[in-house]
């Protein structure tokens, strides 16, 4: 679960302007590093060993199947 906390909010906002400046990556590059930063900050996060061991386990989902359903939600939104 997310926190809402500064410290939270700070970091979030550390990583998107680092995303940013990484505009010359491609977006599969992106996509890898978030999906690194998302599981290292759950199992910065996790309180119990099982919990820690839950995010070891988390499989991202591959760039080429995310693309494909943004793709849609981005056809969908549209009028």
């Amino acid at each position: 679960m997310m926190n809402a906390n500064p410290r939270y909010l700070k970091r979030s906002a550390t990583l998107v302007l680092l995303l940013l400046a990484l505009s010359a990556c491609t977006n599969k590059q992106l996509y890898k590093v978030g999906q690194s930063y998302q599981k290292s900050e759950c199992e910065r996060a996790a309180l119990s060993d099982v919990q820690f061991k839950d995010c070891k386990n988390i499989e991202a989902k591959r760039f080429e199947e995310y693309e494909r359903e943004r793709q849609e939600a981005l056809q969908t939104d549209k009028p």
